[in-house]
């Protein structure tokens, strides 16, 4: 026996295993970080929104990669990395649905329309929810200051929000007096602008008139019952927008502040005559570049046929607040990821 053969023969499998893809024929690539309030890695940091969002993500994907048999794996087209079932955790929201406002942000970077039900379906299933009281989308190219319009870029992703769109859920119990209250609680990093806690918001009274036709054709779909918004529009395509949308107006504008101090008057004004909640935010212009995909990746996965080609498609972060009390119950990202089948799989 040659000394090459017995060299062969001596690697312990788990030596082979470390070499060979774990994901090579992977084209949707979804990382859920499940509730990440109480980790005390993210809090001692305190890292920015990409910061938090590679931590743990990249945390996600080796918890993952640590129970996957890469000889099973290496046929899959899609995967699922929820940290949530890798570490066996609870149910995902303790207090009761009813004591909760869930608001999601989806930040569209390289994705259709069909993301927002995608986006939603999913943040609904981790959940285990049918219903989101706020959607607040950032679509791509809005975030520099730049003019859009309805039919030019957010139409399509705007009616795909509202064919969910079930405003007259508010009517239910699990919307109380209390809730309506302190309604101005959006998320630990959104405040409102100006003197009064808020521009002006939609009763759910108001907003369920809008909606009457909407309720039995999509039971399977999460729906929003309660408002829906956009990222940095400026008052050209704010104005733009709440002229054209046809059944449910925006009732909410998300401004980055890091420009500017104060918001445009003329902004102001829009909102307040239009009963639009202008309300500030931190998240970055890029909120998940090319680079830290890749770090994401790299941290745990090494071969090049698991990191060519990825781009991200969405980024979803949800946060659950207790209703009267402005307390983050639940915080957390959904990540989808995606590729055209690597060159190599024909080869």
């Amino acid at each position: 026996m040659t000394s090459s053969v017995a060299a062969v023969q001596d690697i312990e499998p788990k030596g082979v295993d470390a070499v060979l893809p774990a994901i090579p024929c992977v084209s949707s690539l979804l990382i859920h970080t499940g509730n990440i309030i109480n980790r005390g890695f993210i809090y001692k940091r305190s890292p920015s929104v990409p910061e938090e969002i590679k931590i743990t993500c990249a945390k996600t994907v080796g918890k993952w990669l640590a129970g996957v048999n890469k000889h099973e794996s290496k046929n899959l087209t899609s995967v699922e990395m929820d940290y949530n079932r890798i570490v066996n955790a609870g149910p995902p929201l303790l207090e009761e649905r009813k004591n909760l406002k869930v608001t999601v942000k989806l930040f569209v970077v390289n994705a259709g329309p069909d993301c927002v039900k995608e986006a939603l379906n999913k943040v609904g299933e981790k959940l285990k929810t049918r219903h989101v009281e706020t959607l607040i989308l950032s679509l791509p190219g809005t975030s520099h200051g730049a003019t859009v319009t309805y039919k030019g870029l957010v139409g399509p992703y705007w009616e795909a929000a509202e064919s969910v769109c079930d405003f007259t859920f508010n009517d239910h119990a699990h919307h109380s007096e209390c809730a309506q209250g302190c309604d101005s609680d959006e998320n630990q990093q959104e405040e409102s602008v100006g003197p009064d806690d808020s521009l002006g918001v939609d009763s759910p009274r108001s907003v369920s008139s809008r909606n009457e036709a909407r309720i039995g054709s999509r039971k399977r779909d999460v729906r929003i019952s309660w408002t829906v918004g956009l990222s940095d529009l400026n008052v050209s395509s704010l104005r733009d927008v709440y002229e054209n949308a046809q059944t449910v107006k925006p009732s909410i504008d998300q401004i980055n502040m890091d420009a500017c101090c104060s918001p445009p008057e003329d902004l102001v004004t829009v909102c307040k005559d239009n009963d639009i909640q202008l309300l500030t935010h931190n998240d970055p212009r890029d909120i998940l570049s090319q680079d830290v995909l890749q770090e994401i990746l790299s941290a745990h996965l090494d071969h090049h046929k698991d990191l060519v080609g990825w781009q991200v498609a969405w980024v979803l972060r949800y946060s659950a607040l207790v209703k009267c009390r402005g307390i983050i119950h639940t915080k957390g990202y959904i990540v989808h990821f995606n590729r055209s089948p690597p060159d190599f799989l024909s080869q």
